[in-house]
């Protein structure tokens, strides 16, 4: 009660159904076999109710049968239940869902239902797997009610058996923001070993913010389903125009630096700071602010360390963590924290190192000296050479990915 105002509220009278589970998952089941689940359907509130209907979803597989003591038309008063009985008993390999629909006009929950999955396996299941590539489909900022390029997606089969996709289903929360072309990934089409088909994702956001999504995928031969992680970004405003994140070399130094700042590329092209010139190398970031894409932070490492820059993307953890060591840390005396924003890029799933469709992978490459020096580069042979003479590579995932530069 809000102080100082006395009124009475009523109590409110209201009738609910609740189940005791709206969701059922049978899992995987043998071909020829079956198993049931029982679901109480209860009136908890304090208010009777009646159905107005009781009735198996259209889309209901034929795997299920169902047995229910709730009917349409039947009364239920408070605290009372009736009971259905879900059996899952296939008779074909594969995945398959069903629903049972309990209506009514008086409940503040009027209509509910019932849900269940299960999934049909014979003596195939297992002699074969399947991997993603890439292992998760990131899309980056997509502006509302727009399609994205095509995201190109391997269905790979690892063996040893070939592998026969049985179906194919977008789903999740913003199913309907994505779509798919199954080029070579065909229904019924087998999949040697070792081998695998194509198919392309098309991202087209019908909200605001992060979308997320599923591809699943079912076939025989697959122990469980394989399910593919799909997200992106519904972006309100395009982005900003891209700048060229420009790379120079100094021989004297041994010592690479990056810039998107015009005074600082004039200055360097100009001989203000001697002994420095451009490798012909860039990459793409950009200036301002834009969904999906953070600052960077730019830190001066002073002379005694190597007299040179240190970038970042990711601005919680190692911006954060390099800050506390100019603190606390005397091999960090010195440094200065130069800037939080020197441009604007992505920063790549920090788990697997992978980078949403329309960026390109950047990786840092550090050169293991006294004179500590690092060098940011999009090109996997200046990568593989930089990594031959000594420098070590740096990021996240098996190939050391550190930010995700737009195309």
């Amino acid at each position: 009660m809000l102080a100082g105002i006395g009124v009475a509220m009523p109590a409110r009278s209201d009738s609910r159904i609740c189940v005791d589970n709206d969701v059922i998952t049978f899992g995987n089941r043998f071909v020829g076999t079956a198993t049931s689940a029982n679901v109480a359907v209860t009136n908890c509130g304090d208010q009777s109710f009646s159905f107005t209907d009781v009735s198996v979803h259209p889309a209901t597989g034929s795997a299920f049968h169902l047995s229910t003591t709730c009917a349409t038309g039947l009364a239920l008063q408070p605290g009372a239940s009736c009971m259905a009985t879900v059996q899952f008993a296939p008779l074909v390999t594969g995945e398959t869902s069903g629903g049972l629909w309990l209506r009514n006009t008086t409940t503040i929950n009027p209509d509910e239902l019932l849900t269940f999955y299960g999934r049909g396996i014979d003596a195939q299941a297992g002699t074969a797997s399947l991997t993603f590539v890439p292992a998760i489909a990131a899309f980056g900022p997509q502006l509302l009610n727009t399609q994205s390029p095509a995201l190109v997606l391997e269905v790979h089969n690892d063996g040893p058996a070939p592998l026969t996709p049985a179906r194919f289903v977008l789903n999740g929360p913003a199913a309907y923001d994505y779509s798919g072309v199954f080029d070579t990934c065909q229904v019924g089409t087998a999949i040697p070993a070792g081998q695998g088909c194509t198919m392309a994702l098309y991202f087209l956001p019908r909200a605001a913010g992060t979308r997320l999504a599923n591809l699943v995928i079912d076939a025989p031969q697959l122990a469980s389903l394989a399910i593919l992680q799909i997200s992106g970004i519904g972006a309100i405003l395009p982005p900003p125009p891209t700048v060229a994140v420009v790379e120079f070399y100094n021989a004297a130094l041994d010592h690479y630096f990056i810039t998107t700042h015009p005074q600082e590329i004039s200055d360097l092209d100009n001989g203000v700071h001697p002994g420095w010139a451009r490798t012909g190398l860039t990459f793409n970031a950009y200036n301002a602010t834009t969904v999906g894409f953070g600052p960077v932070c730019r830190f001066y490492i002073p002379p005694q360390h190597g007299d040179s820059h240190f970038f970042s993307a990711d601005a919680v953890v190692e911006c954060a963590n390099v800050l506390a060591k100019t603190q606390t840390d005397p091999n960090y005396s010195g440094y200065f924290y130069e800037t939080p924003n020197a441009f604007n890029i992505g920063l790549p799933d920090t788990a697997t190192g992978i980078c949403r469709t329309g960026t390109s992978r950047v990786y840092r490459l550090w050169n293991n000296r006294a004179d500590s020096n690092h060098r940011y580069t999009t090109d996997l042979a200046v990568k593989a050479q930089m990594i031959a003479m000594g420098y070590i590579p740096e990021g996240y995932g098996p190939d050391s990915v550190v930010m995700c530069a737009p195309q």
